[in-house]
């Protein structure tokens, strides 16, 4: 359990320094999108998917022909454990007691999205939250979310993020060192190198 509380505390990371980039760039839509989604797996919930938009519904509500909530949990809890290994549908089809079929479709209406997409959306953001806590290479990063190598990892983070996974991490490296350094000397925006003899 402790494995997967830093997951999940990596991911809610991830997901607030997105949520400050967006205020930074004056996007509140997406700013409070980011913020839902960390709230969200903070009160141990798969949340909403990040998107353009907010939604101010209030409960979740079960789609009709959908997963429920404690089925939603257990699936949840059960990729987030197997993130970096295989995940198979047909597997999670069956800890639900499901057919194929069925699954897709339940899952579709509960999520929004085909699960393999969800469970790529899963991994990118384990994958940021690596990126944004440790300094391992992004090889590294991309073995550890369950990914065959950088090569698949880079594509899959383009296409779910829209940039490469080394200039998504240098753009928030850098946002965060000039706000530490913004917060620790007021009026300098350049970080203070000392150099060693």
């Amino acid at each position: 359990m402790p494995e997967q509380t830093s997951r999940d505390l990596l991911v809610v990371t991830a997901q607030l320094i997105e949520a400050a980039c967006h205020a930074r760039d004056g996007d509140s839509h997406g700013a409070r999108a980011h913020i839902a989604r960390a709230v969200a797996m903070l009160d141990g919930q798969p949340g909403p998917r990040v998107t353009g938009q907010t939604s101010d519904r209030g409960p979740r509500q079960i789609p009709r022909g959908g997963l429920s909530a404690w089925q939603s949990r257990r699936l949840a809890a059960h990729v987030d454990a197997n993130l970096s290994g295989k995940i198979v549908i047909k597997d999670l089809a069956a800890s639900l007691d499901m057919s194929v079929g069925h699954f897709c479709r339940a899952f579709k209406r509960t999520f929004g999205m085909p699960a393999r997409i969800w469970i790529r959306q899963r991994r990118i953001e384990l994958a940021q939250g690596l990126m944004l806590t440790t300094g391992a290479s992004l090889s590294e990063i991309a073995l550890s979310c369950g990914m065959s190598d950088q090569s698949h990892f880079t594509r899959s983070f383009r296409r779910t993020v829209g940039q490469t996974p080394f200039s998504w991490r240098q753009t928030r490296h850098g946002a965060i060192e000039e706000r530490v350094t913004e917060l620790a000397y007021p009026g300098t925006t350049k970080p203070i190198v000392i150099e060693k003899d």
